[in-house]
């Protein structure tokens, strides 16, 4: 599975504890002030109608906007931006999804209208296949991918958590993959550890327009990495 992460600057996710020691407030300051330049670059990419480069440039500002300490007013205006720019590349789920980050913003009420508009002239959607999505922070969403195999169903989830640097270091991660039965749209995935022991349970409950994970036990993902809570359908 593919995972969308915003542009890394400085050392990367690659870089060690040494590299670490290299990030200063100096540092942060000058990424900081690049948050504008992803907005006129973004706002270019739409003028000239490349969509989907500008919903990349966009979240980029959105992640940015966020780990900089900007205004609610500012992150949503960076929300809005990426679901305009979806929302053209026709990547309405997608679109809705981060509308949704900014509820109570003006902006995104009026888009959001819009867009239920458009939506509601597309058939819905049947049966649980499709991906999922719920928001990490800073750009990244954790995914859920849910595709037909035969009589069962292949679940994919890679799970994402957003510390504190991870614009720069990466997030922490988690993840699995298994065929699964879906039965009255609920699914429950079980992991066990090299003796067979059960260690965690994954349950998915599917409803129309969005899935409910909920887990028991350690399943040994990143720090904070959950397989928790609602998952909304974006495609």
């Amino acid at each position: 599975m593919k995972a969308w992460f915003p542009l890394l600057l400085t050392c990367g996710v690659f870089a060690g504890a040494r590299a670490w020691a290299h990030i200063d407030e100096p540092d942060i300051a000058a990424d900081c002030q690049k948050v504008a330049s992803y907005a006129e670059l973004g706002k270019k990419a739409y003028q000239r109608q490349d969509y989907a480069k500008a919903a990349d440039i966009f979240r980029d500002q959105a992640a940015w906007s966020e780990f900089c300490g900007l205004s609610e007013q500012a992150v949503a205006t960076a929300y809005n931006n990426v679901a305009l720019s979806l929302m053209r590349a026709g990547e309405l789920l997608k679109a809705q999804a981060y509308l949704a980050l900014a509820p109570h913003d003006d902006k995104s009420q009026h888009n959001m209208s819009l867009l239920r508009q458009r939506l509601a002239q597309r058939p819905q959607p049947q049966g649980p296949g499709g991906v999922y999505w719920q928001y990490a922070g800073r750009g990244v969403w954790s995914e859920v991918a849910v595709k037909p195999q035969g009589e069962r169903w292949l679940i994919d989830f890679s799970g994402y958590a957003m510390p504190q640097m991870g614009l720069y270091y990466g997030p922490n991660m988690g993840d699995f993959t298994a065929e699964l039965p879906i039965e009255h749209g609920k699914a429950v995935y079980h992991q066990h550890d090299s003796e067979g022991a059960q260690v965690c349970d994954v349950t998915l409950e599917f409803g129309e327009q969005a899935l409910e994970m909920h887990t028991r036990g350690d399943c040994g993902f990143g720090h904070n990495v959950r397989a928790e809570g609602r998952f909304v359908r974006v495609e």
